[in-house]
């Protein structure tokens, strides 16, 4: 059965299709642009995902993977491994059931990207770190699909490959028109390139999801280049966690442990061995992008706060990797104008942010978790849950940093020098400012930046009278300085009528001119 047919005969919950579409500008910083360039800067679009804890995916489920047959009753979750599970949302067994029946041993949350890729060195199963440590791709719900637990047991940590029939070691249940399977790889390429590929097996999913799966590994070498912002564990010499701290990391991602994978390759553009890239640029044209996906896309979008733009753009692969990689990315959203930024005060309060929780105690609703974003001066400036946070808080008077929660400053066209907060109260005498980068000196930031993210450390919730304490940082106003003041006060003596072109710190340009901010004849203006 092709998926047009499919989709012809179910339909996803109504719930999933009524979320919130994103701004026309969302991704208008990557028009344009192609190859690498148009990679990174979809990379600086979806990066750093707000993802919710990994025990809440049972509820997520709920709104990405909720499906209803035709002439069935009830919602099911949708399984894109078995073709014969009916199981109920949200009261389906996790993956408890006894026996190795497929349909009744329940569901599981499979990593379609194995937990064992991220980083085996860094995060081993036992020792210093564990794989909740990293984050966020450890609870990314874009590559975290509810299964069959007999047929994730069966993928276990293999790689996705082509199976043929006579090298099946393992077929599922009827109801797709291919089964998935593991066993031997026939997939061109793989006997060349993988070492000892008669020792190896490999999972090939079913043709109806193929694409939907090439799109995930699309948008997981995108989302996590590796100087993403991480959540990072810090331990005593017990190895017990005694905190957190947040920043850039190149641990968990850039370098992928798997045959999937060029071995020991830090390349950010194009990290995947020959045989599985051409096989997933295959799987993503042969498998076109369907309903399903839309609209686990949006539900995504709402949950977590980012999307994948290989759902959204169908073909955008060929753009970035394929035979269009030399030509300019486009399509119909808005061009957005690139404001220039200049030094600003800014309240930080819920009427800045433009929310009114007056009716939930200040406090925004765990599921509605897209970020609260707004603008002064050119600078824009997004508040939100961070990655795993539960908690987001915003009165007349201040916002607060709950663990996780994150304030991005974003200079667009100048470089962030100084950031100065005022701190109007905390509830623990741990929590103090971190910053992703730059310097931290109390709450006083300095450094060199378009972006820096901050947040306040980690404390861990501490049980009293058999609750749960949520201690936070208040934060009630910044003062934001630029590397530059893009007035143009230190060309005042210039003459008007100077008709040469000067970068904003007054040396003069020759030749074609860069993106940046320039002046001439007295007047700023702004090259994109």
């Amino acid at each position: 059965m092709n998926k047009s047919l499919l989709s012809t005969m179910i339909v996803a919950c109504i719930a999933i299709t009524a979320m919130a579409q994103p701004s026309a500008t969302y991704y208008s910083s990557a028009r344009g642009k192609s190859g690498a360039e148009l990679k990174t800067a979809l990379f600086h679009i979806i990066k750093n995902p707000n993802v919710i804890h990994y025990d809440s995916l049972w509820h997520a489920y709920d709104r990405t993977d909720c499906r209803i047959y035709d002439g069935e009753e009830g919602e099911w979750i949708w399984d894109m491994y078995s073709g014969i599970s009916r199981y109920p949302l949200y009261t389906y067994p996790h993956g408890t059931g006894a026996g190795n029946t497929e349909g009744v041993k329940g569901i599981q949350r499979e990593h379609s990207i194995p937990k064992k890729w991220f980083n085996p060195t860094d995060a081993p199963a036992s020792g210093s770190k564990s794989y909740d440590d990293v984050r966020p791709m450890y609870s990314d719900i874009v590559h975290l699909i509810p299964t069959d637990a007999v047929c994730n047991n069966n993928r276990s940590d293999l790689c996705y490959g082509e199976v043929a029939d006579e090298q099946a070691d393992w077929q599922s249940e009827g109801g797709f028109c291919k089964k998935s399977k593991q066993g031997g790889c026939s997939t061109p390429g793989w006997a060349e390139q993988v070492a000892n590929p008669t020792k190896t097996r490999v999972f090939e999913p079913n043709d109806e999801y193929k694409g939907d799966l090439a799109r995930i590994y699309f948008y997981m070498v995108t989302c996590y280049e590796p100087d993403y912002f991480s959540w990072m564990p810090v331990r005593d010499s017990d190895k017990r966690k005694t905190g957190e701290i947040c920043g850039p990391s190149s641990n968990h991602c850039g370098i992928w442990s798997s045959d999937m994978f060029n071995a020991g390759s830090e390349d950010a553009y194009q990290p995947f061995a020959p045989w599985a890239f051409d096989m997933l640029m295959r799987w993503a044209k042969n498998d076109p992008v369907s309903d399903k996906e839309r609209a686990r896309n949006e539900a995504t979008w709402q949950l977590q706060g980012n999307r994948n733009p290989f759902v959204d753009f169908e073909g955008l692969e060929d753009y970035i990797w394929g035979n269009k990689k030399d030509e300019p990315f486009n399509y119909n959203g808005e061009i957005a104008d690139e404001p220039t930024s200049d030094n600003c005060e800014v309240e930080l309060n819920n009427e800045t942010i433009g929310v009114d929780w007056s009716s939930t105690g200040n406090l925004r609703n765990y599921w509605e978790r897209t970020p609260l974003t707004f603008e002064k001066n050119g600078v824009t400036i997004t508040f939100n849950y961070g990655m795993n946070g539960k908690l987001l808080y915003a009165d007349d008077d201040e916002i607060r940093l709950y663990n996780y929660n994150t304030l991005t400053i974003d200079a667009h066209n100048n470089e962030l020098a100084k950031i100065e907060f005022t701190t109007s109260g905390q509830n623990h005498d741990k929590k103090y400012l971190v910053a992703s980068t730059g310097e931290m000196d109390g709450n006083v930031w300095t450094g060199n930046a378009r972006e820096v993210i901050i947040a306040s450390s980690y404390v861990s919730s501490t049980k009293s009278s058999g609750t749960y304490n949520d201690y936070y940082l208040s934060l009630s106003n910044m003062s934001i300085t630029m590397s530059v003041p893009t007035g143009i006060e230190q060309k005042k003596e210039e003459p008007v009528c100077d008709d040469r072109t000067y970068t904003i710190t007054g040396v003069v340009v020759n030749g074609a001119l860069q993106p940046g901010i320039y002046i001439r004849n007295g007047r700023k203006f702004v090259v994109k």
